[in-house]
This record gives structure tokens, C-alpha cells and sequence, in this order.
């Protein structure tokens, strides 16, 4: 009897204490996920990130292989007053108005902060190690810049470069158009959610048909930087100058 009860007390005892109501704040439970990419989409008042300020944030996960983790997704909307929506472009008001963002924004009752916090805790559980997540997206410089002032925690524990998928579509324009120019139209609903999942997808099709494979690596250019640039002069066209006629009295 003794030796149940004591049974009993040690797995007591032993319990974890920790009960999350929420299920962004849950333990951080997920082993380490491979090169990690944190894709984050911002809904905002504006773009001007001075006075606008973020008003809808969507986060997944996934590994360097741009696979989501667990199927993972975070969505929140920050509450703002009707007088602050009410002040927005034309553009925002009729797309967040279609997307029935504005309505969501109106209702939700969190804060900034609080939305925050759930983010990073929501971060934490899959990338754990500050330093080590990547910020990617679309364009996702300005989403950056809105998250300097609105969710600045979250940037500290991410690593400080990003992977903008707008800047890889740029360089194929300009590189390669007519391939380019093949890659998947976007739905453009304006959310962000569906922003996060084309932006995957659209860097998806690029490591598909733009990048070099992995299995063609042995053919890459080795070549630095300086030989690069040494060959080049080697290779830059060689201006002659002008011999001047000479003239019966230069003989």
C-alpha cells in the first residue's frame, strides 16, 4: 500500500504543470527544422510605415526544402478603431473591404502587443534558436519595416537576412524573360495567407525551373570573384588609337 502511494506521489509530482489555453503558446516541443524559413505576410492601413501600422499577420513555417512544417499556420488580425480604417486609401478600402478584413479588424479585440507575443511564442516552437529562422516572402522588406515598429521581438529572434522572392522574380525578368515570364499567375485575394502560399509556390517553380540542380553542381563555375573580374579584363575590347598620317614634312 505504501509503495502505491508513494507510486502515486511521484507521477504527481512529476506532472508537467504547464496548460496552454492558447495553442500558439504552447511548449516548444518540435524538433530542429532544417535551415528554417519564416514566411510572413502583413496586411497593412497603408504603406507609408510612419503612420500605417499592421492590422493583419500570417506566418508559416517551413525547411530549407520550402516544406511546410506540420501542416502549421498562425493568423491573427489586430484590432484597430473605426476612425484610424476609416482614414485608409481607396486601394486598402476597397480590397480589405472585399476580403472582409476591415470587418475582422473592427470585431478582434487584440492588441499589437499581444498578437506579438503569440507570434514569437508561435516562431519559438518550431525555431527555438534565435538567429537561425530566415524572414521570407514577397516584397517582404516592407512587411520588415511595418515589424521594426509594430513587432520588433520577433525581429530579434529571427536571423538578419531575408529571402525576397520579388528579388529573385526581378533578376529573371531581366535574365531570362521568356522563361519568366512562364511562371504561374498569381490569385492575388489580397489576404495573408493565400500572399504566404503563392509566394511559396512561386519560389517552389523557380528552384524548379530556374535554379541550377543540386545534381549538376559539379559543373559550376569555380572561379572568384577577382578571376572573374581579371578575366574580364582580359577580355575587354582593346581600343587602338588613331595612327596619324604622316605628312611629307615628318619625313
Amino acid at each position: 500500500m505504501a509503495d502505491m502511494l508513494t507510486r502515486r506521489l511521484v507521477r504527481l509530482c512529476t506532472r508537467p504543470l504547464y496548460r496552454a489555453s492558447n495553442p500558439y503558446l504552447t511548449r516548444m516541443s518540435q524538433p530542429g527544422v532544417w535551415k528554417p524559413l519564416v514566411w510572413i505576410d502583413c496586411e497593412m492601413t497603408g504603406l507609408d510605415h510612419t503612420h500605417d501600422r499592421i492590422i493583419e499577420i500570417c506566418c508559416i513555417i517551413t525547411d530549407g526544402h520550402l516544406k511546410v512544417i506540420d501542416n502549421n499556420c498562425f493568423e491573427s488580425v489586430v484590432h484597430c478603431d473605426k476612425e484610424v480604417m476609416d482614414k485608409m486609401n481607396p486601394w486598402c478600402l476597397e480590397h480589405h473591404g472585399a476580403s472582409g478584413l476591415i470587418e475582422k479588424v473592427l470585431a478582434s479585440s487584440k492588441t499589437k502587443e499581444e498578437v506579438e507575443d503569440e507570434l514569437l511564442h508561435f516562431i519559438k516552437r518550431y525555431v527555438p534558436e534565435q538567429r537561425t529562422g530566415l524572414l521570407a516572402g514577397n516584397s517582404v522588406h516592407m512587411d520588415r519595416l511595418f515589424m521594426l515598429k509594430d513587432f520588433p521581438k520577433v525581429l530579434q529572434h529571427l536571423h538578419y537576412r531575408i529571402v525576397d522572392v520579388s528579388t529573385i522574380m526581378e533578376v529573371s525578368f531581366r535574365h531570362n524573360p521568356a522563361l519568366a515570364s512562364q511562371q504561374p499567375k498569381k490569385v492575388q485575394a489580397h489576404t495573408a495567407r493565400q500572399d504566404i502560399l503563392e509566394s511559396i509556390q512561386q519560389l517552389q517553380w523557380y528552384v524548379d525551373n530556374y535554379f541550377k540542380p543540386p545534381e549538376e553542381a559539379g559543373s559550376q563555375d569555380k572561379r572568384t570573384t577577382s578571376d572573374v573580374e581579371t578575366q574580364g579584363a582580359d577580355k575587354a575590347p582593346v581600343i587602338e588609337e588613331p595612327v596619324p598620317k604622316r605628312s611629307r614634312h615628318d619625313q
